[in-house]
Order: C-alpha cells, then sequence, then structure tokens
C-alpha cells in the first residue's frame, strides 16, 4: 500500500485531510505527523497572550478523518522519500508540507535571545505567563512601572496590542494597580500601519488604539534589542526604549526545517510553488510532493508578488489539494489553484474592528461579529455544527 504523508497539523493540513474522499483512506496508509498533539487556532493566538480565557486547542485524534493515523513527533529534515523525526524516520510515496511559520528576526541583535514570540500555542502561553508575573511584581510594589513594547504594527502586531491594552486594564482593577503605570508602546518601521487596509481603516485604527492608550511610534527602526530596553533608529538618531517585555512581531518565515533540508531550494524556508502546488526551480523532480500553508510562496501574477501568508489562503490550499489529488491518483482534470480573498477583518479588542470584504470596508461592532463568525466557520469544517457549539 502507497504512503501518503502529512506534515504539521495548522490550517492547511487539517483542510486537506478533511476534505480527501474516503476512498483515499482506504487505497493508502495515511500519516500524519505534528510536534503537537493538538490543533490550535493561530488567528486567536494574540488573545491566549494578552490572558483572553478561551479554548483555542483541540486534540488532533477527535479532527482527523477516520482512516487516517497520528503520530506525535518533531520533524527535523526532508530528504527524497523521507521524513526525519526526533523519534524515527518517515517513508513517504507522496508527501504534503503544511509545517507552518517561525519568527524572522531579519539578523537584528538581541531578538530571538530578548523579545518574545507569538507563532504557536506554547510562545503565546509564555508570554501570558510572563506578564502575570510582572503584573504580580508591580502589584507588590517590587516595580515601579511595567513596560511592554510590540515591535511591528501589521496585522498580528496591531490584533495583539489591542487586546493587551484592554485585558491589562480588567487585571489591573482586579490587582488594584493604577492602569497609568502600564505602558504600552507599539513600534513600526514603516510610516504607517496596517498596510493591506485603505489609509482611511488603517487611521481609524490608529485613533482607536491611541484613545486605548497605546503610544505609536512610525517611522522608527529597530536596530537592536537588550534585556531591558530596545534601540531604535528616528529622524536619523538613535533613541532608548525602556521595556520589560519585549514581543517580537515584526515579521515571520516558513518552517525552519525547510532550509535545513538541502533537498529544497528555499528563500526565508518557503518553497516557491507552482499553481499546482508542487515545488519549482528544485534541483531534482518534486512530482511527488505538495507544500501548502505558510511554507508554500505563490506568486500572485495579477499584483506581481507572492500571495501574503493568511489562515483564509492556507485552508484554501488543503481543500484544493484535496481535490486536486484525488483527481490525480484516479483520473480527472486538475485545475490550477486559484485565489480571491474572501475579505480581511483586523480586531481591536473584543468589541470593535476594522476590515475589507471585496470593495466594502467595514467596521465597528459588525466587523467584529464578522471576525467571530469566521472563526466558527473554521470550526465547523473541523467539527460540524454540534462541535460549534461544543467548542
Amino acid at each position: 500500500m502507497k504512503k501518503l504523508l502529512v506534515l504539521g497539523a495548522g490550517y492547511a493540513s487539517l483542510a486537506f485531510l478533511r476534505q480527501l474522499p474516503k476512498k483515499i483512506f482506504s487505497d493508502f496508509e495515511v500519516t500524519l505527523v505534528s510536534k503537537c498533539d493538538y490543533h490550535y487556532v493561530s488567528v486567536l493566538l494574540h488573545e491566549v497572550a494578552a490572558g483572553v480565557e478561551r479554548n483555542i486547542c483541540y486534540p488532533i485524534k477527535e479532527i482527523l478523518p477516520c482512516g487516517a493515523k497520528f503520530v506525535c513527533d518533531e520533524i527535523l529534515e526532508i530528504k527524497k522519500d523521507q521524513a526525519v523525526g526526533k523519534n524515527t524516520s518517515y517513508d513517504y510515496d507522496y508527501l504534503v508540507v503544511g509545517l507552518g511559520f517561525e519568527m524572522d528576526d531579519f539578523g537584528i541583535s538581541g531578538v530571538r535571545e530578548y523579545a518574545y514570540s507569538l507563532v504557536d500555542f506554547s510562545t503565546a502561553s509564555r508570554l501570558k505567563n510572563e506578564i502575570a508575573k510582572k503584573l504580580k511584581k508591580l502589584a507588590e510594589g517590587k516595580k515601579e512601572n511595567l513596560n511592554i513594547v510590540v515591535c511591528g504594527a501589521g496585522f498580528s502586531g496591531i490584533e495583539l496590542i489591542s487586546s493587551l491594552s484592554e485585558e491589562l486594564s480588567l487585571q489591573a482593577k482586579k490587582l488594584n494597580i493604577q492602569r497609568e503605570r502600564i505602558f504600552l508602546t507599539s513600534i513600526e518601521a514603516m510610516p504607517n500601519i496596517l498596510p493591506m487596509f485603505k489609509e482611511r481603516l488603517a487611521n481609524r485604527a490608529m485613533d482607536i488604539l491611541e484613545s486605548m492608550g497605546v503610544k505609536m511610534m512610525l517611522s522608527s527602526k529597530i536596530l537592536r534589542l537588550g534585556p531591558n530596553s530596545l534601540t531604535i533608529n528616528k529622524e536619523n538618531k538613535e533613541q532608548e526604549i525602556l521595556s520589560d517585555i519585549s514581543i517580537w512581531t515584526a515579521g515571520v518565515k516558513g518552517s525552519s526545517v525547510i532550509e535545513k533540508s538541502g533537498f529544497f531550494v528555499s528563500t526565508r524556508s518557503k518553497v516557491a510553488v507552482s499553481k499546482y502546488l508542487q515545488p519549482i526551480n528544485q534541483a531534482c523532480d518534486m512530482q511527488n510532493i505538495y507544500v501548502i500553508g505558510d511554507c508554500a510562496a505563490l506568486m500572485d501574477e495579477v499584483a506581481g508578488r507572492f500571495y501574503p501568508p493568511t489562515a483564509q489562503m492556507s485552508i484554501k490550499m488543503g481543500e484544493y489539494l484535496a481535490m486536486a489529488f484525488e483527481a490525480r491518483i484516479y483520473g480527472g482534470n486538475i485545475k490550477p489553484f486559484s485565489y480571491k480573498s474572501s475579505g480581511t477583518v483586523c480586531s481591536l479588542g473584543s468589541n470593535d474592528a476594522i476590515g475589507e470584504v471585496g470593495k466594502k470596508e467595514i467596521k465597528g461592532r459588525a466587523a467584529m461579529i464578522l471576525k467571530r463568525l469566521i472563526e466558527k466557520k473554521w470550526l465547523y469544517k473541523l467539527f460540524g455544527f454540534f462541535g460549534v457549539l461544543k467548542a
């Protein structure tokens, strides 16, 4: 029996497995390998880090379709016909790589040593615990102030800092801490925030963040990070910013497994893929391999640049690949992958958001309701109607 091996348990991989027809599981030995035995809803990691009490993790064995095998192991390297894990190696006839993303420090000194990241559930949980520790010291009078700096004012950075502002206000009240003793700063190298949105929506987000007490520092290039501060270049002058907790949301790349695998030619741990989601520009033939999700670099020929990695894009890739794989195995016309965004919504705390759906702009409570519905849609794909109610 031929082996179909799937690496990673993110949106792309699970969308692929959930969409595969039942006969694939009868005709193939289908194995999913992931370093975690749960799937986490990565678009909600900022809420975990901020301290919002909600469940975003779901056991993989409750998600996998009948006939699929799950192995909890960390993949270290990918070779021709084999993936090497910490515990053992896995042979494959067909391989689907959906290993997700990691922090990209762009070579900036001190980022890996001193900054917290937001790349998976464990890093979000560590950040949450560190904030709780610092708040406790503040409440006990062991600290005068608490300075938290979020590096990067893109989608993740803005969702995080708005959630932090809201939740820290609640925590300060519970712990009898003056809110004025907690300082939140957003640092961005570009002269604007949220470049994926129209200027008026981004400006609305700026106004809301500043009304929440967030200090916005734009056109500020981060030069280096230290244990209690970071240094920026603003208007050609170096400036030191105090920071008890520095959080890096300024960039991500694909899984480091890609760059550690000499088997692949890659850039920033991303593999350039065709419209059929197979590696291109490689040194050897990879017709039995597919790369989806954050590890895939797919060119948007209309825009003339690579598609930005999003959960929505990953889900579409997985669902397309299930259809294309079925057609490849059992015969049928394989159409190239095409993608059109259904819209983008960025939360600004728990009750406000901005978004674009087609050419229409949305904001406020209505935008936030839409965002929650989008989250529920993914859970519906995994568990069905009653599963969503339970979740």
